[in-house]
């Protein structure tokens, strides 16, 4: 255990860094390092009627947010998709996007009126400007038709224009929600220069220079822009090899996309009940436990309650003291390797930065709603001197979604 948090805290962030030049450089990497496009964080200053969709996984809000050049006025409407759109069309599957729209727009009395949106889309995109991005591959267990190379701000405009009611929202502005949350968190903390997701899944943004950005290097005369970095796929050139268990492989090569994503894997809340279930399964746990984990949904949830050993039981009722005792341990190590993973990222996007104090947003259910997640990574940044505070910004992806649409 020793070996292995040396190697986290005196490795993986230089690995991490060398994949973040190499893609900056247009490089191969394991990490996209996506120009957003945004160059101008907000004053605090805007004023107007924006609307944003956030649409990252199962979940996804419709916002509506007033500007008053003083603090936002936003309110919020959270839906759900079912299953089975996962792997529906992309037609069928904006099109439910933009009937969600709708029935808001209704709701608020706002139907038929011209509204600007900005669309958090939290999937892997190539950005080709602040309203154009192309689907780069599908995450999260997504895996609808005609939309990998697709401009979806177009894809939802289409959709939108389909509906009375809709007919005049116009997208202007697209971001994934790492930016948004990024952007979101600078209105309220000006050196605010980074925006991290830890939920579903998990990704990070952050503010870079323009001439270290080759894509946009003697292109335009801005001097920094957000970065969307996709690091839940770093490790796909072998950077993790070392820090990957029996368990992770296992999980791995279940996933509907083996070899992808493996910083993710060990971190996010999608995949951190699975592998608390394969730990357990090799144990010399009671056939009870054994049952009951294999009958179970081991979701972030589950994984944050059993780091309290006391809560145990609520989910394993009847199980021996030693086996208690057995889940409590595994969940918490599970849990502390992925916050530490976590605090390692920050680590590099620090060091990327000439290790310039900042403070970074970050969003998501397992940050925020995990018992001990949010202390262990603050311990690990500690530990290796990363002079990074990190903030609580929820719902920050909407809300940055609209102040890019705002400042579009």
């Amino acid at each position: 255990k020793q070996w292995y948090q040396r190697r986290v805290r005196e490795k993986l962030s230089e690995d991490m860094v060398s994949e973040m030049n190499r893609g900056l450089a247009g490089e191969e990497s394991s990490l996209l390092m996506i120009p957003t496009y945004i160059y101008n964080l907000p004053s605090g200053k805007e004023t107007g009627t924006y609307l944003a969709l956030d649409f990252g996984g199962s979940t996804f809000r419709v916002i509506l947010v007033k500007l008053t050049g003083g603090e936002p006025v936003v309110q919020c409407e959270i839906d759900h998709l079912d299953n089975e759109m996962k792997s529906a069309s992309g037609e069928k599957l904006f099109n439910s996007l933009a009937q969600v729209v709708a029935r808001f727009l209704q709701k608020e009395n706002l139907a038929g009126q011209e509204i600007p949106l900005g669309f958090t889309f939290s999937f892997p995109m190539a950005q080709q400007s602040l309203s154009e991005g192309t689907l780069v591959k599908w995450t999260k267990g997504f895996d609808c038709s005609g939309v990998i190379d697709q401009n979806v701000a177009d894809l939802l405009s289409n959709a939108l224009s389909k509906i009375e009611a809709t007919k005049g929202v116009k997208v202007v502005a697209l971001a994934n929600d790492t930016a948004g949350t990024q952007v979101a968190g600078s209105l309220k903390y000006p050196n605010c220069h980074c925006g991290i997701i830890l939920g579903t899944g998990t990704n990070a943004a952050y503010t870079e220079r323009v001439v270290n950005v080759k894509a946009l290097a003697g292109k335009c005369s801005e001097e920094h822009v957000v970065i969307n970095m996709e690091w839940g796929n770093f490790g796909e050139r072998g950077h993790l090899a070392d820090l990957v268990t029996e368990h992770d492989s296992t999980l791995d090569k279940s996933s509907t996309n083996p070899g992808k994503q493996l910083y993710e894997k060990m971190i996010s809340g999608m995949y951190i009940g699975d592998l608390v279930r394969l730990e357990l399964s090799d144990t010399r746990c009671s056939e009870a436990l054994r049952t009951a984990i294999n009958g179970a949904t081991l979701d972030g949830r589950l994984v944050s309650d059993c780091c309290n050993v006391d809560t145990v039981t609520k989910h394993f009722p009847g199980i021996p003291i030693s086996d208690v005792t057995l889940v409590h341990e595994v969940a918490t190590s599970v849990s502390d390797r992925a916050a530490m993973l976590a605090a390692a990222g920050v680590v590099a996007i620090w060091k990327k930065r000439d290790r310039v104090p900042f403070v970074a947003a970050v969003d998501g259910s397992v940050f925020i709603k995990h018992a001990n997640f949010a202390t262990k990574m603050r311990e690990t940044l500690a530990i290796m001197g990363c002079n990074v505070t990190l903030e609580v910004a929820t719902d920050g992806s909407g809300l940055g979604s609209a102040l890019i649409a705002a400042t579009a």
